[in-house]
């Protein structure tokens, strides 16, 4: 069974791990922004402040939590000392698609492996509970030398 912890884990994994895509922008557009708001702008009433500050804040993403980087770190290590493939299932691939791919990588990748749909849960759950087990014990073992050391 699948911790709900672990998926916290993972989640935390992709946010220092995964690829941030930059947007850039031209000067040009920049400058045409702000334009749009403030040229004709009237002054805004404190009502109309209110109102747009509620809007701004209903549509806000909550806050994460700030990303535990030794967590993150154990993780990739783990993962990089992994089999590619466990009971000839490709473990390793599945869960970097998993954890960083996008919604068409997903799609692609079961495609490739001829997931039909009802199949689709058990294989999922049998990578992620595959990495979770290397995890944890990994993490027994780590356990077990700190108390040796000590």
């Amino acid at each position: 069974m699948i911790d709900e912890a672990f998926l916290e884990r993972l989640s935390n994994w992709r946010r220092v791990y995964g690829d941030r895509q930059v947007y850039r922008r031209s000067s040009t557009f920049d400058i045409c922004q702000y334009l749009r708001a403030y040229a004709d702008r009237q002054p805004e009433t404190e009502e109309e402040k209110y109102w747009r500050e509620a809007d701004e804040l209903r549509y806000r993403e909550p806050q994460q939590p700030s990303p535990d980087y030794k967590d993150a770190d154990f993780l990739q290590t783990v993962w990089a000392r992994m089999p590619e493939m466990i009971e000839y299932v490709p473990v390793k691939k599945n869960i970097k698609i998993f954890v960083f791919g996008t919604e068409y990588d997903y799609i692609a990748l079961k495609r490739r492996a001829r997931i039909r749909r009802d199949q689709e849960k058990s294989w999922r759950e049998f990578c992620i509970e595959s990495f979770q087990k290397r995890v944890y014990y990994e993490q027994d073992i780590r356990k077990q030398l700190q108390l040796e050391n000590d």
